[in-house]
């Protein structure tokens, strides 16, 4: 490629690429990331629509929160299997009403462990409301963050909420 043909003007995210430059000669050149430039906000307006469609199924109990959380983080039922060492067959059966419902503490501890979640998670789902109950694509826009810590006990969570700054 050449020198021109490369060149994208992204700022926050940039790379290094070896082109052909005007004179013949290879070399490096620093650009933006093209893909960032085009294809950021959609990327996040679409996970974002994801992320909201799955928050309404878990509301209407039609999906688990085991569901919820494998689809957010794009894992396949065999991936989740082996992260938390719960059997293939159990992971689908708590991926089911019934099934979550008779799982025990201690695959919730492995499942919570996986998704990098406190336990509580599972159980609950906290909600950031505002600009006319609609959030933005981008989460460094948003007014306010919710900031989850863990403390030693693995059961017990300090949720903060800050405002952006």
């Amino acid at each position: 490629m050449k020198e021109k043909d490369v060149y994208v003007d992204f700022e926050p995210q940039q790379l290094i690429m070896y082109v052909e430059k005007e004179d013949g000669s290879y070399g490096p050149i620093q650009t933006g990331s093209y893909i960032s430039k085009n294809y950021l906000d959609d990327f996040w307006e679409k996970t974002v629509k994801l992320r909201n469609t799955l928050l309404e199924k878990l509301k209407k109990n039609e999906i688990t929160p085991i569901h919820f959380y494998k689809t957010i983080h794009d894992f396949s039922d065999i991936e989740l299997s082996r992260r938390t060492k719960v059997s293939v067959r159990k992971v689908k059966q708590h991926q089911k009403i019934d099934g979550f419902k008779k799982a025990k503490l201690s695959d919730l501890k492995k499942y919570a462990y996986a998704f990098d979640i406190p336990v509580s998670n599972l159980l609950q789902t906290i909600v950031i409301e505002g600009n006319e109950n609609k959030v933005e694509a981008n989460p460094s826009k948003q007014p306010i963050v919710v900031k989850q810590t863990r403390t030693e006990n693995p059961f017990v969570v300090i949720t903060k909420i800050e405002l952006n700054k």
